[in-house]
């Protein structure tokens, strides 16, 4: 066991050496002003998180998969960013965003979007008073994956996007209606009504989390993700993320099966299960597992195409 504890002692001397260092200057005591601020929200920010993760939701896989991709972008490219120097202009400006957002951050701790957006605020600031204003040209795609996960809510962000370019609950509906149509291919006696699917014993509604959209949203990140590690062209990218978009919406209708049959046949227990976390990681496992081997499948074509 010494070991261990010898390896995290030495990563504690690592941090706490670096927070020194910031101390040193007036641009260091500023960034560690700005990293404050996140630390206070880090709370907030995991305590959205977390518990939607034991229900079953899918929104904190996307959040993982976007900043590590965007920790393994900036760790690949560290040479490049070892290079940036801010001016002193862009130093100024960094200064003032972060010393702005901890001045009004006590103040916007009402709801999780204030705090979120200054955040965002604060980490701009410190990158652009690091590495200057150059830096959000060059690493565009971190800047942006980081950016989106300040605000965890990324499910209200999509279904904000989604109601506004379609007709309302639009996928509620459908699923309902295709899944009905499966359950009485199967024998079952389902009969969907708006956005319900009705049996004579009972009834279930296709609420928003259950219409499959943000699944599908999180598994088309990590196809563009893993077309990114993979450098696939835009076309295979495309592929990728319609392909994910595609099997995550086929995979909620026996989703949605199992979960009418076993709130009006099996009883509340089932119900909960299938409904929750324990089900909901079934059913994303086993839509990972389809999806990998079909996403190798398209990457292993397109690497024969090339060389051909």
């Amino acid at each position: 066991m010494a070991a261990p504890t010898l390896y995290l002692k030495s990563h504690l001397q690592t941090v706490w050496g670096w927070v020194a260092t910031l101390t040193k200057d007036s641009h260091g005591r500023i960034v560690l002003l700005g990293l404050t601020v996140g630390l206070v929200y880090l709370p907030v920010w995991l305590g959205y998180l977390v518990p939607r993760a034991f229900k079953g939701k899918v929104g904190w896989f996307l959040v993982l998969c976007m900043l590590g991709l965007a920790a393994a972008e900036l760790w690949n490219r560290r040479s490049v960013l070892k290079t940036l120097q801010a001016s002193e202009e862009d130093r100024l400006l960094g200064q003032l965003l972060i010393v702005g957002a901890a001045v009004l951050f006590p103040f916007c701790r009402f709801a999780i979007w204030p705090q979120a957006f200054l955040w965002l605020v604060v980490l701009a600031g410190i990158a652009c008073s690091t590495w200057g204003t150059s830096f959000f040209g060059r690493f565009m795609v971190p800047t942006a994956l980081i950016g989106l996960t300040t605000y965890p809510r990324i499910g209200y962000t999509s279904r904000f996007i989604w109601d506004f370019f379609t007709p309302y609950q639009f996928l509620e509906i459908k699923m309902a209606e295709v899944s009905s149509a499966a359950m009485r291919a199967v024998g079952f006696p389902a009969v969907q009504e708006g956005v319900f699917i009705t049996f004579p014993k009972g009834a279930v509604q296709v609420g928003w989390g259950c219409n499959g959209l943000d699944m599908a949203l999180s598994v088309a990140a990590t196809g563009f993700f893993m077309g990114i590690l993979y450098k696939q062209k835009p076309r295979q990218m495309a592929m990728l993320i319609s392909i994910a978009m595609i099997i995550s919406l086929l995979f909620n209708i026996p989703r949605l099966m199992l979960v009418t049959i076993a709130h009006v046949y099996w009883g509340p227990w089932w119900f909960d299960f299938w409904h929750g976390f324990w089900g909901g990681q079934i059913f994303v496992g086993a839509l990972l597992t389809v999806y990998y081997y079909v996403m190798m499948v398209l990457i292993e074509r397109s690497k024969k195409q090339a060389k051909a």
